[in-house]
Formats: C-alpha cells, structure tokens, sequence
C-alpha cells in the first residue's frame, strides 16, 4: 500500500510539474507572439485581446508614456478645465443665431449634431467625456459657465452611465480602455446636494502625480478605495503578475464578474431603485441645474438615453422630478 501510495505521489507531481511547464511555455508564446508593436499606431486585436487584462497602473504606464497619436489620446479625453474651456466656441459663429451647449457622452453630441444638420442657425458647444456619467456633465455645466452664453443646455444622461456616478473617475468602470479624467462625488446629506472633490483634477495634475508616485498618487487612490465600487488592489496595481498573459486573461475574466456598480441601484428587468444614493443625487442634479439655467436664461433639455435592455427604466425613475423642474 505505501508502495502505491509512493507511486500515485509520485505521478502526482511529474504532472503537476509537467503542467506548470506548459504553462509557463504556452504564457511565454503568447507574450512573444502577441506582444503590442510600438511601431504601430493601432495594435492588432489580438494584442489588443491579450492586453485587456493588464492592471489599471500597467495600462496607465503605456498611456502617459505614448505618443497621442499612437494610442495616448485617452490619457487627455473628459477633462473639463479652463485651458479646454476657453478653447470652445462661446458664442453663436457668424450667420447663427442660437449657441447650445451639450454636457455629456458622445450620444449626447451626435444627437446635437443631428439638430445642427437639421438648422443651420445652431452652433455646436460640446464638453463631456467617454461614458460620462452625470456627475461629469453636472460638474462640467458649472465648470464651463464663465467661458460662454448659451442659449440652450443639453445635458446628456446615458442609463448604463448612471451607475457609475459611484465612481469620480474612469479608470475603473472602463478597465479595459481606462479613461483618467475625474470629477466630484456627489451625495444628498440632510436634504443638500453635497460634493466631494477628487485629489487630482486636472491632466497635469494626473500625469505628475503618477509618474512621480507622489502623496498625491497615494491620496488619489484611497479615496478610489473609499468612494469607488469596483475599485480592487489586485486589479488596480502594477505588479510583475502584470508581465503574464494567463495572468491577464484571468483579471479580465475576474473584472467582468466582480464589478458592483449596479448592486443597490439597478435590477435588470425592474430598473433604478428610487432610494438609491445615487438616483437621490441625480433628481437633486436636475433641479439644481433647472434653477441655474432659469437664472441664466437658458433653455435647458434633459436628454435621456436608454441603454439596449433597459427599456424605460430612466424615464421612470426620473419621470416626477423632470415634471416638476
């Protein structure tokens, strides 16, 4: 019996051996195979496949260090500041009659698009950032108010993007092509629209702290850990695991099933959970901004945009709180 016992053992480990090895050879082929030509200005899909799984730091290093015509765009989209601001049209171009100033996604915009197409007398003013939650176009509306007199405020809001207002950056509910820009976390606290500011908040800022590795790096990501439901060490930091194809796909694979935005505050097939911290932020948003826009002058439309799947589920919950603004 010990004998066979010493034999199974035995067998046991060759394979487990055996296994590993191929693993590790099969890791390597991939990595060799597939890895990214930085001669290139679009990798190919399959290197692209391979690298979706690389941390949000991994991912980051690439970004800050490309050319931004070689992939490094995305380190720049989304960020509302005065140096972007004061680049936009702020008033109508000559022979039009009506500026309108759009806050939100890249639906938001191509829908304004469409109206200009439709009349010729509109100017175009767009300020958003890809997947642009709420809170961005909020914070963006206020942000963008002394660089221009609008005659119309779009502000743009994408169902699946609702969730993600308990983020205050993309990095983390985009994992795959992460988005650094960042905006404010919002909140109702005994019945007031309350916001909280994230550490970095510029580009400059962003790109600084995270070549540096700076307090601020160090802030930044504890207040993600703080305020941001899918935030995760195992996916957010640069490790060596980085350096392994397996590794990745498995991140990938684990992203997908963990992220928690929705928990609490949408239910495929029901819709948006009313008491939801995050839909009570959003209904103050909309009155907040009627009454800024009435102040101003300006004509304000709330263009809703529903995602496949989830039928009417915005309008509803937000159908009381548009009636009464």
């Amino acid at each position: 019996m010990n004998k066979l016992r010493k034999l199974i053992s035995g067998k046991g480990a060759a394979v487990a051996t055996w296994t590993l090895l191929w693993i590790a050879a099969i890791d390597l082929g991939v990595n060799l195979a597939f890895a990214p030509d930085a001669s290139l200005s679009q990798p190919s899909a399959l290197s692209r496949y391979f690298e979706y799984g690389r941390s949000v730091e991994g991912k980051l290093a690439r970004m800050v260090a490309a050319n931004p015509s070689r992939g490094g765009q995305m380190v720049s989209a989304g960020w509302a500041n005065p140096e972007i601001l004061s680049t936009l049209p702020s008033h109508p171009e000559p022979g039009h009659d009506l500026l309108m100033a759009v806050y939100g996604q890249s639906f938001a915009l191509i829908a304004a698009k469409g109206a200009a197409q439709l009349d010729s007398h509109i100017t175009i003013r767009g300020v958003g950032g890809p997947g642009a939650p709420p809170s961005h176009s909020y914070a963006s509306y206020k942000a963008d108010v002394p660089f221009r007199k609008a005659d119309v405020v779009v502000l743009g809001v994408l169902s699946a993007s609702v969730v993600s207002m308990r983020s205050l950056s993309g990095l983390i509910w985009m994992f795959e092509s992460p988005a650094p820009y960042t905006f404010p976390y919002y909140r109702v606290v005994d019945g007031n629209l309350v916001e909280e500011l994230p550490v970095l908040r510029t580009e400059a800022q962003f790109r600084d702290a995270f070549v540096r590795k700076s307090s601020d790096w160090s802030a930044f990501k504890a207040q993600l850990q703080r305020i941001d439901s899918g935030y995760d060490r195992a996916t957010f930091d640069a490790t060596i695991a980085d350096e392994s194809a397996v590794v990745r796909l498995l991140r990938r694979g684990w992203v997908a099933h963990r992220q928690a935005y929705e928990d609490g505050v949408y239910t495929a097939g029901k819709g948006f959970n009313p008491q939801a911290e995050s839909i009570v932020a959003l209904k103050a948003m909309l009155v907040d901004l009627k009454r800024r826009t009435r102040e101003r002058k300006e004509r304000l439309v709330v263009l809703l945009l529903h995602t496949r799947g989830h039928a009417d589920h915005l309008h509803g919950v937000l159908e009381g709180t548009l009636k009464q603004a």
